[in-house]
């Protein structure tokens, strides 16, 4: 079963490596995936330098195309991971790297800390950040999409295409985890609504 928290940003960071009791014993994986286009080896960098404090030890994972997916070192550093970190970046270009790969599999069976936008892949509908529109992500959990704030035209439009399903805009400090039922661990910024009208998420 899955078992995330996905935190708005890094500004809420902190809070989300707490739900999983980090200590020098937990082995941290990073997968930069989403920052192939920012620049994998400083996203990398900057989770490390949030993580120093704990002392865990940080495998570093690029995995910034489909080839690498499937090679059997990076699923393997995922997998014996006690937590992966997802670092924020392109959504979309994390979806059709992880998608129907091992790696993707090793992901659904891992512990996972999500940064910003690139949670969003992991449900079964994602938001394309292009423009707010509802796309197929991963499939690992149902019946909640999860965003961030876009401008106000984007997430009007987003509102009225996700009718059915619960959409939860993690704000910059909101901190969601999932484990097969949704918990909030920090909300003061956090928008939970379902065709545009205020909401809560199921336990």
């Amino acid at each position: 079963m899955l078992n995330a928290v996905f935190c708005g940003s890094l500004d809420s960071f902190d809070i989300a490596v707490r739900e999983f009791g980090v200590t020098p014993t937990t082995r941290v994986c990073v997968l930069a995936t989403a920052a192939a286009f920012r620049g994998a080896a400083a996203a990398v960098e900057q989770i490390r330098d949030l993580l120093a404090a704990s002392a865990a030890p940080v495998q570093a994972v690029a995995a910034i195309n489909r080839a690498s997916a499937d090679d059997a070192s990076v699923v393997s550093a995922v997998a014996n991971a006690d937590l992966v970190v997802l670092v924020e970046g392109a959504p979309l270009h994390a979806r059709s790297v992880w998608r129907h790969s091992a790696l993707g599999e090793a992901l659904a069976t891992s512990a996972l800390l999500c940064v910003g936008s690139t949670g969003s892949v992991l449900g079964e509908t994602m938001i394309d950040p292009r423009g707010g529109a509802p796309t197929t992500g991963l499939g690992l959990f149902t019946g909640v999409v999860v965003s961030v704030p876009a401008s106000a035209e984007q997430s009007q439009r987003t509102h009225g295409l996700v009718a059915k399903e619960l959409l939860v805009e993690l704000g910059l400090r909101s901190v969601v985890a999932y484990d097969g039922r949704w918990r909030v661990v920090s909300g003061d910024d956090l928008l939970v609504t379902r065709a545009g009208v205020p909401a809560n998420l199921p336990d």
